[in-house]
């Protein structure tokens, strides 16, 4: 394995010379070469909890899908394209060392992971009401500013806890261990808050904080880390191929922020699962439903909402769930046409002139069928 990574990180580190102008650079270098895949092997500063796959399977091969204009870009890690729960279309930077083994950090996809939690336990009766206050759940937030916070409004981002993004970047080094000193400890930073901006459910104001308190909400009701539930629920459901592994504070609990990495496939597969569960009107599906039918305007995105800690675009006249991750990663599973979409990339949203969020994407699944359900 260290002969890989180091081989990989050399790799890279010649390929980085050649990204072309508009790459975000920095955030490539760091994404690619740097701590990510440290952590990711369980040597960064972040502790790991790492999964192995159980009940594996193949992805079925569909008719193959001409994309190359939609995903052949420099920056691009790697692309997954499923119509009817079939790979029609998969691409991979191997001249930067990407393959389908290599495990993608989702970065804020790792959110909608969290939500999916949420609503497991909704459905499993541990959760009574998204309405009901976080408080009556957890004793550890009930003694916090989020004490009088609904479930819903967590879920939406819309706790009023936080102005703006000001702040986000100290939190996340403290929850991430960047400075090494023990602090990361998920409760402690959510009790270090000690005042509210605005009150709740007015708008979706985007900030670590609130995944940040959802994670700590799963720990409190079940004593579980969410990982390990996500890996019960859904993970070990999807025919994974490969492991999972997902950052964790200094007790073990997995952060909520970000830290899911996967294979580009089984984000794909995740994707479909989400497809799947609205289609069959499952449980689940209902509350992805549920999460499309409550979003809300957001202040980060005027051309998105934001649901139950997933974007929400209307695409074809319909409103469709949407995963971002910081820096280019996008996955739309669109249960309209039955078809997902990912990309693992360091564009920052951008294809020279192209919008990633605004026009790649929606380009590539309204490809796949009218928007009709």
């Amino acid at each position: 394995m260290g002969l890989f990574r180091t081989s990989l990180l050399v790799a890279l580190s010649c390929a980085v010379m050649s990204v072309q102008a508009d790459v975000d650079k920095q955030f490539y270098k760091k994404r690619t070469m740097g701590l990510d895949l440290q952590v990711r092997d369980g040597l960064g500063p972040t502790p790991v909890n790492s999964f192995d796959p159980v009940n594996t399977k193949s992805l079925e091969i569909g008719k193959k899908e001409d994309l190359k204009k939609y995903f052949d870009f420099p920056e691009n890690m790697s692309a997954i394209v499923l119509k009817d729960g079939k790979l029609v279309y998969e691409r991979y930077n191997e001249k930067r060392g990407f393959d389908d083994k290599f495990l993608a950090h989702g970065m804020s996809m790792t959110k909608t992971a969290v939500g999916l939690v949420i609503g497991h336990l909704l459905c499993d009766g541990k959760i009574s009401s998204l309405d009901d206050t976080i408080g009556k759940y957890s004793n550890g937030l009930a003694s916090s500013v989020y004490k009088d916070v609904t479930i819903k409004n967590l879920l939406r981002m819309a706790s009023g806890v936080n102005e703006n993004r000001d702040n986000e970047q100290g939190f996340n080094q403290t929850l991430r261990n960047r400075f090494q000193d023990g602090s990361n400890d998920q409760l402690q930073v959510i009790q270090s808050v000690k005042t509210k901006y605005s009150d709740q459910g007015k708008d979706s104001r985007y900030h670590t904080l609130d995944v940040t308190a959802a994670s700590i909400l799963v720990n409190e009701i079940t004593g579980k880390s969410v990982d390990a539930i996500f890996y019960d629920k859904i993970y070990s459901q999807i025919g994974p191929e490969d492991k999972m592994v997902w950052w964790a504070d200094k007790n073990g609990n997995s952060l909520g922020m970000a830290g899911l990495n996967m294979t580009t496939r089984d984000w794909a597969r995740l994707g479909q699962y989400m497809v799947d569960e609205i289609q069959a009107d499952s449980c689940i599906g209902k509350y992805l439903k549920d999460g499309l039918d409550n979003a809300i305007k957001t202040t980060a995105r005027d051309y998105q909402k934001y649901g139950y800690f997933f974007w929400v675009s209307k695409i074809g006249g319909k409103q469709v769930i949407v995963l971002t991750g910081k820096g280019g990663q996008v996955m739309i599973p669109n249960h309209y046409n039955n078809s997902v979409a990912v990309v693992i990339s360091a564009s920052n949203f951008k294809y020279k002139k192209k919008d990633l969020l605004k026009e790649v994407m929606p380009s590539v699944t309204k490809k796949f069928g009218k928007m009709g359900f």
